[in-house]
């Protein structure tokens, strides 16, 4: 009987734990960090992965560009080629956002003389994966640069890239978010309304859980009493 009544209150204590375990992202509206900006990242480099054929590559990056699952908004995804040499050469042979900026080179500078390609690169094979820089953010009007060998905006982006083989060449797939973005709280709480709705969720599901198991615990303990009455 105590060893049945161990295994009803293990079970329970499991299923709820489970049931605390946070998703990772799927969709790029999920991004709202960097821990879902790489869970979004990875979830295309194992749907890239899966691809054998040429055609089938011809899709994916289609369902990547025209797909909200994947593009939206702010976040899209894009693949640079690896860098030839010390003097640039990562070329963007895809973007999901911007196809104007497909087969140009990354190796631009930001308003603050970051090399972005360079960048990119060094943070993917030399780092963990994140890079911050300088880039123009397609949700903000009025954040745009012109001009050759610079980047395309003044917006604080956060990336995150991964190295990645397609067709036997070496490349690297990437995306990132905006954490300055308008849509993250007014300029003057810059970070705040998220932090404070991290906050708040992650209090009200810890209190949640808990009371699964606190109720869980009393089922099992009231159970194993009406089994020692009989």
């Amino acid at each position: 009987m105590e060893r049945y009544f161990s295994r009803i209150v293990f079970a329970l204590i499991l299923a709820v734990a489970f049931m605390a375990v946070p998703t990772s992202a799927k969709t790029a509206a999920d991004v709202t960090d960097k821990e879902t900006l790489k869970s979004f990242v990875m979830n295309a480099k194992d749907r890239l992965e899966h691809v054998s054929t040429v055609s089938g590559l011809f899709a994916t990056l289609r369902e990547f560009r025209d797909s909200k699952t994947w593009n939206d908004g702010a976040i899209y995804l894009f693949i640079m080629q690896r860098p030839s040499g010390p003097q640039g050469g990562e070329v963007v042979v895809f973007n999901a956002h911007n196809t104007s900026l497909e087969g140009t080179t990354l190796h631009v500078t930001d308003v603050d003389d970051k090399d972005v390609g360079h960048e990119i690169d060094r943070a993917v094979y030399q780092g963990d994966g994140f890079v911050e820089y300088k880039w123009d953010n397609p949700s903000v009007s009025g954040d745009e640069v012109s001009g050759e060998g610079r980047a395309t905006g003044t917006s604080r982006k956060i990336g995150y890239g991964v190295g990645i083989t397609l067709l036997g060449e070496d490349f690297v797939l990437g995306s990132g978010f905006y954490p300055d973005s308008p849509s993250a709280g007014s300029s003057d709480k810059k970070g705040c309304a998220i932090v404070a709705t991290e906050i708040g969720n992650s209090s009200q599901s810890t209190m949640f859980n808990l009371l699964l198991i606190v109720s869980a615990l009393f089922l099992a303990v009231s159970f194993k009493s009406r089994l020692e009455e009989k």
